[in-house]
């Protein structure tokens, strides 16, 4: 099933250093996104105070963009990992 949607993700830490991290380590993984999959899926990664906020646009089959959105997740959860841990 093909869909157009756009999402928007907050995650919120309290510490501004930590949130920059994390929000850095997120825009190199989206960087590294497929050329087929940069056509479809936009990804923009910031943070804001203790806040990292990432805005997603897409366009294209349902399981993609479900599959997009558990490799973000998984991302954040690598990236608090390891921030917490300095």
């Amino acid at each position: 099933m093909k869909i157009e949607a756009r999402a928007e993700i907050a995650w919120h830490y309290g510490d501004p250093k930590r949130a920059e991290a994390i929000a850095q380590a997120l825009e190199v993984d989206n960087a590294g996104l497929p050329e087929g999959l940069k056509k479809s899926l936009n990804v923009l990664t910031q943070w804001e105070d203790g806040d990292v906020i990432t805005k997603v646009k897409y366009s294209g089959e349902i399981e993609t963009l479900i599959k997009a959105l558990d490799d973000l997740v998984f991302s954040i959860k690598i990236a608090e990992d390891v921030t917490e841990k300095v």
